[in-house]
């Protein structure tokens, strides 16, 4: 099994744990391990989450658009008629 070349050791899921928990070198080694080296496994797994992320944060400007948007639309109606 060590000798596959898409084998990824409990060692190196222990260090991505860790790096994960830390802010800002998270994002860097996301894309740094998706994106480099020879590892299939490893990179699907990080391009996961990168497509992951994509999509969640695109539900939450959705939502933040369709929650927000109509409170700023009454805000400017009202400072507009106020004047």
């Amino acid at each position: 099994m060590a000798n596959d070349k898409n084998y990824v050791s409990i060692w190196f899921w222990l260090l991505a744990m860790i790096v994960m928990a830390l802010p800002c070198i998270n994002v860097v080694m996301i894309l740094i391990w998706a994106f480099s080296g020879e590892n299939e496994s490893r990179k699907n797994y990080f391009r996961a989450l990168i497509i992951m992320f994509l999509f969640w944060a695109v539900i939450w400007m959705i939502l933040m658009a369709v929650g927000v948007a109509p409170a700023i639309l009454k805000q400017i109606q009202e400072s507009t008629t106020k004047v």
